[in-house]
């Protein structure tokens, strides 16, 4: 047999014996990792396993190749020092691809389960894809460089491409990036109640391009991200649910007002002592002489309900009650 062919099968099978041990020790170096807290060293072997393993085979490959090239001259061109090179370059690509969208996906996606909503999980899973495009194009830029390709235009076509995309998608953008804005800043999550441009409801859904509200009539209003993004939200489930209700009482002028003081101050001690489950017991409930005319005399019942949802039911409990005692008091209602 021809020498130069001896010494291409002994570096094929060279090749072949080290990717088998170098694999064997990625997974002797992975179950190491998995004992450590840490999950970089994890991602260092996830990353660096494979393409090594590879890169092992390649090289003697690629020597096998060039000796048993003489043989075929018109084939020279394959040992070119640049498709070595090129295979370098493609590797480093695999392993920085493969880290980073090991690092997101570890990392991001952990961050992301602290999260109620789902956008957070959608954001990371978009990171991963435009990140390997990315790293995966520059690459490739590498490679054709190598082989003295002019990669300018391409580099402005892909820039073109990008802006096209970018037009063509900017509200689909602008709403993603507000949702982004959503979840970072938190001005709200699934199940607080908000006012947001006169819409008033409980949220029900975070999406990446926009964010559902169920009203108190049971209608559901979608809101671009982008819209709630520039405006005003009152949330009424931060920092805590309770929500104050005032409740006016217009007396006659010429009733007394220590007495109505007295009565509306026995109500609400009774309402909170009572309702205990729709009414907070802190802030203590407050009673004020707000107004007063020649006809009638105002006062404002300040009670807190423990959450946003009682609001009606305790309008309904207090007005009631304030009712049956003035009339038994002989109080008048103006």
């Amino acid at each position: 047999m021809n020498p130069a062919l001896v010494d291409s099968l002994s570096y094929i099978v060279i090749g072949i014996i080290a990717a088998v041990i170098l694999h064997f020790v990625f997974i002797w170096l992975k179950k190491r990792a998995e004992m450590t807290e840490t999950k970089m060293d994890d991602l260092l072997v996830y990353s660096l396993g494979t393409p090594l393993v590879m890169l092992a085979f390649f090289i003697p490959l690629f020597l096998a190749i060039q000796h048993a090239i003489y043989l075929y001259p018109q084939y020279q061109w394959i040992t070119d020092s640049k498709i070595l090179a090129s295979g370098y370059i493609i590797v480093s690509t695999w392993i920085i691809a493969t880290f980073v969208d090991g690092f997101l996906r570890t990392y991001g996606i952990a961050l992301a389960e602290k999260t109620e909503t789902d956008l957070d999980d959608r954001i990371v899973d978009i990171l991963q894809k435009i990140a390997k495009y990315i790293i995966w194009f520059t690459g490739l830029m590498y490679v054709f460089s190598t082989f003295n390709v002019n990669i300018t235009p391409l580099i402005a076509g892909a820039g073109i491409i990008g802006i096209a995309i970018a037009l063509a998608a900017q509200d689909l953008f602008s709403n993603f990036f507000g949702g982004a804005v959503i979840i970072t800043d938190q001005p709200f999550k699934v199940g607080d109640r908000v006012l947001i441009n006169d819409v008033l409801g409980d949220v029900i859904h975070i999406g990446p391009r926009s964010t559902r509200i169920i009203t108190l009539d049971s209608d559901i209003v979608t809101m671009p991200n982008t819209k709630i993004a520039t405006s005003v939200v009152h949330n009424y489930s931060m920092p805590n649910p309770q929500v104050r209700i005032q409740i006016p009482v217009a007396v006659s002028a010429a009733s007394d007002i220590a007495q109505v003081k007295r009565v509306l101050g026995e109500i609400t001690d009774e309402a909170v002592k009572n309702r205990s489950d729709m009414l907070a017991r802190d802030p203590k409930p407050t009673v004020y002489l707000m107004k007063m005319d020649k006809l009638s005399i105002t006062f404002m019942v300040n009670v807190y309900a423990s959450g946003f949802l009682y609001n009606n039911s305790i309008q309904d409990y207090m007005n009631t009650r304030i009712i049956e005692r003035f009339r038994s008091e002989g109080i008048s209602i103006s």
